[in-house]
């Protein structure tokens, strides 16, 4: 199985990346091919999304590299820290500009046609506030079913496994305790 991680965090020595890195370490024991793509250092980080029709948009030689990666990949995975409700912008940017009409999705009588069938996707996210907060006040079902059903599904995807880990600190205890969680579920 080919595995595109795809992670938005602009500080590489956050806990995004040793989530990131965990998911990547044991997905290779299992003899699969994954990459992890960096939003903020890539070669072929994209400008600010901007257009003036959505129907006619050019084909950048990045867009280009990135549907190349994303066409390649069985399973998708969004590793981000949740920001001010939803993704960081550089994540939403990507979206923008990758999952464009034409690759990503069509629309047959008027209805939205998903064309990335056959690829699964899990999202990663932190917060450092607990996690019964998200669940009492809605925010987790809000972020899952934004992302469920307004791009994993729109798009023709399945998502597999939507982990929001509440209380991330600096302290070993607990991340220590969410990479093992990330471990147990995917062995």
């Amino acid at each position: 199985m080919n595995i595109l991680i795809i992670v938005a965090n602009p500080k590489q020595d956050s806990f995004s990346f040793a989530m990131a890195n965990k998911y990547k370490e044991i997905m290779i024991t299992k003899n699969n091919e994954v990459e992890i793509i960096d939003l903020y250092t890539d070669k072929h980080q994209q400008p600010f999304f901007t257009y003036q029709n959505a129907n006619e948009l050019e084909v950048t030689q990045e867009m280009k590299y990135y549907q190349d990666k994303i066409t390649k990949a069985d399973e998708l995975v969004f590793v981000f820290p949740y920001w001010w409700g939803s993704t960081p912008a550089i994540l939403k940017n990507f979206f923008d500009w990758n999952l464009s009409k034409g690759f990503a999705f069509e629309y047959v009588n008027s209805r939205p046609k998903g064309l990335l069938q056959n690829k699964t996707v899990k999202v990663f996210t932190t917060t450092g506030a607990p996690y019964f907060i998200y669940m009492i006040t809605g925010a987790h079902r809000r972020l899952k079913n934004m992302f469920k059903k307004q791009i994993i599904e729109f798009c023709g995807m399945k998502l597999e496994k939507f982990s929001i880990f509440g209380g991330v600190d600096t302290s070993k205890e607990n991340t220590n305790k969410i990479l093992n969680t990330i471990e147990q579920q995917n062995r």
